[in-house]
């Protein structure tokens, strides 16, 4: 079976929403993007987190964005490859900008997400959180190291 990537239009709009609702951190819009159980992975593994979970989990990470002095999030890249009739991988860049005391930093990672595009509207199934922004941070100086 051969994959093919197609224009940024299939689920690009899906992905402007799903940024605006992180933003602004609606929980329960941004959390029904998510497939029931969804598949997290990065640097430290994988875990599979239930719905409402996740709910708990999006105010908590906003507000630790917050407190590093995250002042905007933009979708700065975007690339979709159909993996079948049902299925797509999105590759993706997200900027963070920080300000404290005046001083500006953007931080640009990339992700990648398999959405479910096979029901009324397409969900979110797994997502590879390919460089974790608080561990940059962390490098950064910007968090507190953990121990």
């Amino acid at each position: 079976m051969s994959h093919q990537t197609i224009p940024t239009e299939g689920l690009r709009s899906f992905f402007d929403r799903f940024q605006a609702l992180s933003a602004a951190s609606d929980v329960e819009a941004l959390a029904a993007m998510y497939a029931e159980s969804v598949t997290i992975a990065g640097a430290t593994g994988a875990l599979v987190v239930k719905s409402a979970d996740l709910r708990r989990a999006i105010p908590k990470r906003k507000a630790l964005l917050e407190s590093a002095g995250c002042t905007d999030t933009a979708l700065v890249a975007f690339e979709e490859t159909v993996l079948g009739d049902r299925y797509s991988l999105v590759r993706a860049q997200f900027r963070w900008l920080f300000e404290d005391s005046g001083q500006r930093d953007a931080i640009t990672l990339p992700a990648s997400f398999v959405v479910d595009r096979g029901g009324g509207s397409p969900q979110i199934v797994f997502y590879l959180n390919e460089r974790d922004v608080f561990s940059v941070l962390r490098e950064r100086g910007v968090l507190p190291a953990t121990s």
